[in-house]
């Protein structure tokens, strides 16, 4: 375990030659230029199940890439109602869903997903999911493909090539190209772009899960206009990372797909797996969620229907941030752990007690180091007299989210709307612990009367399954 700051900084650089000049807007060339000394992965039971999955999605026919456009229902398609487009020269898919009694106090909502997954990921559990419960209580919702996903595709001739060779097994032009950084740097501002021009709204909500969450602390460190994201939720996503034997396993993983990135398409030669799992696979699902906890047909619709090309240059950078436990730019310069104090936006932090990827422990790591004044972390396990551990996905995807988090997540939005302090359809004006019970009276997570911001409300690991207020 690395423990000195420089010391830190210095075995990060080390793994490039040649940095590229200027921060994380690099150019392509320089980009390319960027290399790691990537250690051999060795032979284990996920790489044994990546060959098999790679010679299954080799068979599979490319029906299983147009049938996402064909899907019976909107929320198994591409979001491709409109497009923002970036100033490098992609157009990012945008699904917008309307609510029927819109409420002029609230600013839009904005879903954004982890990295290799669509817009999907937000809907294919059906039932009562996010973006409806946003839509219900009077919210416009959008909901995007980022770059590399779904509908969204590059400018010109490239990106009409790219949308011939995305209904094949064989990766597209220029699929290393783009990073965590662009995604942050280019394609946030030009959501928001978007979204101002769609509703003449200058400030959204943004929700973000995993890396979706996870950019937009970098996006708030790094934007001179911050003040843009009024609201922000990020569901298991961190920026540092504990030390665990998960973390280890998802270094071997990331650089294993890696590799497989340099042949075919890992999104979507999985896609067959809809009908048919491999084995050995299991061992890869329980970082993605619990099957105790996620229904089959929603497991089913993730390889059909969400999952995507993580993107070569993606899985680089995070190189690092796995190995080291710091989430840093391209160029490798700058360190986002380190300038987490930067973050003033109102935050929401959603962790699941059974969180492989986003652990506890990391949870804290992030959150502590969030300067904000109103932030917030609610904890989702047994401990907290939850159904279930919940798991990265699960915050998602669980048969039991619509019940015991969303309503939860919406409170909080509810009570920092510009124009309204409480939705009329909320149960009760009181906040909830996260089990949808009414916590003490005296912890509240709207701000005070007085207009000072809420204090920090914590489920404490010491204290289980009382509210405790921080600090």
């Amino acid at each position: 375990m690395v423990t000195d700051r420089a010391e830190l900084g210095d075995r990060i650089r080390s793994r490039r030659v040649d940095p590229p000049e200027g921060p994380s807007h690099a150019g392509k060339d320089s980009r390319r230029a960027m290399r790691f000394e990537h250690h051999r992965v060795p032979g284990s039971r996920v790489g044994r199940s990546l060959r098999w999955l790679g010679l299954l999605g080799v068979l599979a026919s490319s029906g299983c890439a147009t049938m996402r456009h064909h899907a019976p229902i909107a929320d198994l398609r591409p979001c491709d109602q409109s497009f923002a487009e970036t100033d490098d020269g992609w157009k990012i898919g945008v699904r917008r869903i309307r609510p029927m009694r819109p409420d002029p106090g609230k600013l839009p909502v904005v879903l954004c997903h982890g990295l290799g997954l669509n817009g999907t990921f937000w809907t294919i559990a059906g039932g009562e999911h996010l973006p409806k419960q946003l839509a219900d209580r009077g919210y416009e919702v959008f909901i995007v493909d980022m770059r590399g996903s779904g509908a969204s595709r590059r400018l010109g001739g490239v990106g009409r090539v790219n949308a011939l060779l995305r209904q094949t097994p064989f990766l597209e032009i220029g699929d290393g190209d783009w990073n965590v950084d662009d995604q942050a740097n280019r394609d946030v501002p030009a959501i928001l772009r978007h979204v101002e021009r769609e509703t003449g709204a200058s400030r959204v909500n943004w929700v973000g899960h995993s890396l979706g969450g996870m950019l937009m602390l970098a996006h708030l460190e790094t934007t001179p206009e911050p003040g843009r994201i009024a609201n922000f939720v990020d569901m298991g996503g961190v920026v540092a990372l504990a030390p665990s034997k998960a973390r280890g396993q998802m270094l071997q993983a990331n650089r294993g797909i890696c590799a497989l990135l340099r042949v075919m398409s890992t999104g979507r030669i999985a896609r067959p797996m809809m009908w048919l799992r491999l084995p050995g696979l299991e061992k890869v699902d329980r970082f993605y969620y619990t099957s105790a906890n996620v229904d089959k047909q929603t497991v089913s619709r993730f390889y059909g229907y969400t999952l995507e090309n993580p993107g070569r240059g993606a899985l680089r950078q995070l190189d690092p941030y796995l190995e080291f436990g710091h989430m840093v730019s391209a160029d490798r310069r700058f360190d986002y752990v380190d300038h987490l104090d930067r973050v003033h936006t109102p935050i929401l932090m959603i962790a699941g007690e059974g969180d492989l990827m986003a652990d506890i422990p990391s949870t804290y790591l992030t959150y502590d180091g969030i300067s904000s004044k109103d932030k917030t972390l609610l904890r989702y396990g047994k401990v907290q007299g939850h159904i279930h551990d919940y798991g990265h996905c699960d915050l998602v995807w669980s048969r039991h989210a619509s019940a015991e988090i969303f309503p939860n997540l919406i409170d909080w939005l509810d009570r920092r709307q510009p124009g309204v302090s409480a939705s009329p359809q909320s149960a009760s004006p009181q906040s909830t612990d996260g089990s949808g019970r009414v916590a003490s009276p005296q912890i509240s997570l709207a701000p005070s009367s007085q207009g000072d911001p809420a204090r920090p409300t914590i489920l404490s690991p010491l204290e289980p399954p009382s509210v405790a207020t921080g600090p």
